[in-house]
């Protein structure tokens, strides 16, 4: 076999994992929110900033097809986190006790993963009326990462 075929087979190996698709757990509908009126949900932990709001929240709303309002007059208040997970970090299925997303391995390594995790949460009963969260290995910019896991997220 020739040198130029083995790097061209290894060449291919690696891009096909860098595009692996994001893994994404869901409970409930996307659609929840046409129509309806939304506000981002501040904490304690990160203020919102409500004249600019992070790149994952704003896509998030504009993504979603509600009506942006104020929080006191929100039909849902909208949780939503971008964050690297490290190293070996995976995620819980519903309730099924299974693991959906495993750290990767590559050559024997673990891999960091990014998550955007989206909740939506009643804003008269105080309940989840939807959550979504989709990972996918850490690589190449953040911010390109965001938009492709928001999509995934509320894809239909």
């Amino acid at each position: 076999m020739s040198a130029k075929l083995v790097l061209s087979i290894a060449a291919a190996t690696l891009l096909a994992g860098c595009a692996t698709p994001p893994q994404v757990v869901r409970s409930g509908d996307p659609a929840f929110a046409n129509g309806k009126a939304l506000a981002l949900a501040a904490t304690q932990a990160t203020p919102l900033d409500r004249a600019r709001p992070d790149q994952a929240s704003a896509l998030v709303m504009a993504k979603l097809g509600g009506r942006a309002v104020e929080p006191a007059a929100a039909d849902y208040l909208m949780q939503v986190a971008f964050s690297e997970l490290p190293k070996g970090v995976g995620v819980m299925g519903d309730g099924a006790g299974g693991w959906l997303s495993e750290a990767r391995r590559r050559f024997g390594m673990r891999r960091a993963a990014y998550a955007v995790s989206i909740i939506a949460i009643d804003a008269k009963t105080g309940k989840a009326a939807f959550s979504t969260t989709a990972t996918q290995p850490a690589h190449g910019d953040p911010a390109k990462a965001v938009d492709r896991l928001v999509a995934a997220a509320l894809a239909d």
